[in-house]
């Protein structure tokens, strides 16, 4: 039975994850000028670049930001953000993953095994004779004390620094 809410924090999380937008990114975006440009179409290619163009641009603003939900979320999150600020192009100055390690530590706790059984026909430690919890049904339960542990895991990062850039 303890194993149900810990099945149930671990279908949340998975979902509150999964819920994740690149939209919620735009927040990460700092503009470079206080010109206007007009966002592009969600279905317009805009290149992604390792280095300058060779013709002549501009810089039109940088996002930069760490995430760890991988590689293509911060791509796809330099590209939503690219078409809202209406770039032609983008240079990725820097694009890194790392990896952290983490403890954690998981406190002891009481948790009750039900024994005994109705009308006190089954369990040694309920039914007529006392014990844990006897009652008129003879049911009880037995406090079980299950042990803390520590452990611990690693969480992996991606962080990218790009430039925006309109072509002149």
């Amino acid at each position: 039975m303890k194993l149900l809410p810990a099945l149930l924090i671990v279908a949340v999380s998975i979902l509150l994850t999964a819920c994740a937008s690149v939209s919620s990114t735009a927040v990460f975006y700092q503009p470079a000028t206080a010109n206007y440009y007009p966002p592009k179409p969600s279905n317009a290619i805009i290149p992604i670049l390792n280095a300058a163009p060779l013709r002549p641009y501009f810089e039109i603003g940088r996002f930069a930001f760490q995430t760890t939900l991988g590689y293509p979320f911060a791509i796809n999150s330099v590209l939503y953000n690219a078409h809202r600020a209406g770039a032609d192009a983008v240079i990725i100055k820097n694009c890194q993953s790392w990896t952290v390690p983490y403890s954690y530590l998981v406190p002891p706790m009481v948790g009750y095994v039900p024994v005994g059984g109705y009308g006190g026909y089954g369990g040694w430690y309920g039914g007529r004779c006392g014990g844990w919890g006897g009652g008129a049904y003879g049911g009880g339960v037995v406090p079980v004390v299950y042990p803390g542990y520590a452990g611990y895991s690693y969480q992996n990062f991606t962080g990218i620094d790009a430039r925006m850039i309109i072509y002149k």
